[in-house]
């Protein structure tokens, strides 16, 4: 069963895209196991309403483990099963907390090992002529194309500031297949289901 890792910055909206991705492919809940950096498995069940409301938020570092669901996918007149994994936001800091520290390294651990990998942007977090914390976004980058099987999806752009970002995010990762999405409203969803379909 291949694995697809979802990889950003924090509040980037890997989480809720998870969830809204897994209802966008006909799930009503989800079984999720969460993988501690000690190794620690934890399974729970979950409907897809009740595993955003407790595991959504605007709070920095909301994820600190990896969360991964199975998930159905039709293609042709096939099934097919795969992984989606949601993880800790990545950011250039070393950060305080020693719990935050062990996640994020988690999380390039499993970058390294993931068959593919969905790099998520906040568009709201774009300044002109600068990308949000461009250095590891460009590190995902460039670690992506080099394993050619890596997708950057331009999330928020349900938010009406952020149309002109695109073309900028385009610009600053010139060789990004890049998919425009709105992780709130599911807008974009048909591209990235598209997408992960030639990949599983």
């Amino acid at each position: 069963m291949k694995e697809c890792v979802i990889v950003g910055y924090p509040n980037s909206g890997k989480t809720l895209f998870a969830l809204n991705f897994a209802c966008f492919l006909g799930s009503k809940s989800v079984d999720i196991t969460a993988r501690s950096y000690d190794g620690l498995l934890t399974c729970r069940h979950l409907s897809i309403a009740d595993a955003k409301n407790e595991l959504c938020s605007m709070a920095l570092h909301k994820t600190r483990l990896l969360q991964s669901m199975v998930l159905k996918m039709p293609i042709g007149k096939a099934t097919v099963m795969f992984k989606l994994t949601d993880t800790c936001g990545i950011s250039e800091q070393i950060h305080s907390d020693q719990t935050i520290r062990c996640a994020m390294a988690q999380t390039l651990g499993l970058v390294r090992c993931a068959d593919f990998i969905l790099h998520i942007i906040d568009l709201s977090r774009m300044r002109k002529n600068e990308v949000q914390d461009q250095q590891i976004d460009q590190e995902i980058y460039q670690y992506g194309i080099a394993r050619q099987n890596y997708i950057m999806l331009a999330n928020k752009t349900d938010l009406p500031m952020v149309k002109e970002n695109i073309t900028r995010l385009s610009a600053e990762f010139p060789h990004a297949q890049v998919i425009p999405i709105s992780a709130l409203y599911s807008d974009g969803f048909k591209e990235v289901k598209a997408y992960v379909a030639r990949n599983i």
